[in-house]
């Protein structure tokens, strides 16, 4: 669901929304949504790094799925926390839930 939001932006900001607007041929809204997907994507991946979210909470504030998120930290450079204990804890919980097909 899509909301009309009004936002006051200074000069310069508005500035360069415009003009990246006018340079890829769009409007000023798409703009400024590419530019708030890629903070959201950013504001995870610094609050991830600082220890602050898990992985999960990470690609859900960026609003992406699990393994695009490792793909989007690898890329950063941003270096796994998962330490071996939480390798083979997850690896325990896989085996409580799995239910194999015979």
């Amino acid at each position: 669901m899509q909301e009309i939001v009004s936002v006051r932006l200074e000069k310069e900001d508005l500035d360069f929304v415009r003009a990246e607007a006018k340079e890829e041929k769009t409007d000023k809204a798409k703009v400024i949504r590419e530019l708030l997907e890629k903070g959201r994507l950013q504001k995870a991946i610094e609050q991830y790094k600082a220890g602050k979210i898990s992985i999960g909470k990470a690609a859900e504030k960026a609003g992406i799925t699990m393994s695009e998120m490792i793909d989007q930290l690898a890329e950063a450079g941003v270096k796994n926390r998962m330490t071996k204990e939480h390798y083979l804890q997850g690896l325990k919980n896989i085996e409580k839930i799995w239910v194999p097909k015979n």
